[in-house]
């Protein structure tokens, strides 16, 4: 049984949070707890540098915020944090459903994948555990072309080829778009990665590439194309999410409590010090400053699950099994734990969001 401690007069609290803030502390008595008082231990991150609505990670791991957590949550273990950058969401899954990964930045697509893996794989079960970045309406994704294209319009693609990482976020709101002016099997649609496809467009080897940021904002920078159309216009959002192992998770509670008041605190930071985290994101990801400040303006990133994200996910997954891409149906209410998330929050003394804020829409200046 999970018992709470209470961390009020010892000042425990205060170092990190500030005069007078206080909070509760998850310890565990049995299961759920962390490896044991005094333990040595790594956490690995996985996160996606070329993905701009996952780069929370990219605050946490530059202001050491996981760490900053630990330290509260788990005074006497000695826990070391890794972070593993990689360049797309299926390089996170392998690892992990290897066991070389614990915790993982992932796009939408990529995150309900990884729950079927934890499904229908014996040694290997997931869990989502919060969200990062999301894009109102299909915000942060666009349908980008060569600057010297003569195609000003989505009807301007008939007959042409457009290029896409087939069954990403991407690929959904090119084929939802296409729909919507009834191109669907009138576009020629190949496979490309969204570097390789960036240089397509810039090479004029296809008509248009559907792709999200910070790519669209990149090649406009690079004057080498332009934005035909931003993904805005399907009204379907976009997400991004954290994927645990499940088993690990379990077993080390605590320490998602942690990273999960880190993520708050990174969320928090590009709120309200933008300028601040552009210099981050530049930093880290190494995009021009100009692409980074573009980042800050554009995503929000909420940990929270609202009634839409979760609506959102399911319609993802049914996109997914229709280019048979899930090997089986997966349960969201089972594959969404946010106990986790709402831990954090009474970690910090702060407030979850209310039955009637999460059945409505995002609310401004409430992002967790």
């Amino acid at each position: 049984m999970r018992i709470w401690t209470r961390l009020c007069s010892i000042g425990l609290l205060s170092l990190f949070f500030g005069v007078g803030m206080q909070g509760c502390v998850l310890t565990d008595g049995g299961n759920g707890g962390g490896a044991g008082v005094g333990s040595s231990q790594t956490i690995t991150i996985g996160y996606q540098s070329p993905t701009a609505e996952t780069w929370g990670a990219l605050i946490m791991k530059h202001e050491k915020l996981v760490e900053k957590y630990l330290k509260v949550v788990a005074p006497d273990d000695n826990v070391r944090v890794e972070w593993f950058d990689a360049p797309a969401g299926s390089v996170l899954n392998n690892n992990m459903i290897g066991g070389k990964v614990d915790l993982a930045f992932l796009g939408d697509m990529p995150s309900l994948l990884n729950g079927v893996e934890g499904i229908t794989r014996d040694q290997y079960s997931s869990v989502l555990i919060a969200l990062d970045g999301k894009g109102k309406s299909g915000k942060n994704q666009s349908v980008v072309v060569p600057l010297d294209s003569p195609i000003d319009s989505i009807e301007g693609l008939k007959g042409k080829t457009v290029s896409t990482p087939i069954g990403s976020s991407a690929h959904r709101m090119l084929l939802d778009t296409l729909r919507l002016h009834d191109l669907i099997d009138k576009v020629n649609i190949v496979d490309q990665s969204v570097t390789v496809g960036l240089q397509s467009v810039e090479q004029g080897k296809v008509d248009a590439h559907a792709t999200w940021e910070p790519y669209p904002s990149l090649i406009e920078y690079r004057n080498a194309g332009k934005v035909l159309q931003s993904g805005e216009a399907t009204n379907i959002d976009y997400l991004t999410g954290i994927v645990a192992n499940r088993g690990w998770a379990e077993q080390h509670r605590d320490y998602v409590i942690a990273f999960l008041m880190a993520l708050h605190e990174a969320h928090r930071y590009v709120v309200e010090h933008p300028k601040e985290a552009a210099a981050i994101f530049e930093a880290e990801s190494k995009y021009p400053l100009a692409v980074c400040e573009r980042m800050v303006e554009s995503i929000r990133y909420d940990a929270a699950f609202y009634e839409k994200d979760i609506q959102t996910l399911n319609s993802s997954a049914v996109f997914l099994s229709e280019i048979g891409k899930l090997k089986k149906e997966l349960d969201m209410d089972a594959f969404i734990d946010d106990s986790y998330l709402k831990e954090a929050m009474q970690a910090l003394d702060k407030t979850y969001l209310t039955g009637e804020e999460i059945s409505g829409d995002w609310i401004s200046g409430k992002e967790l």
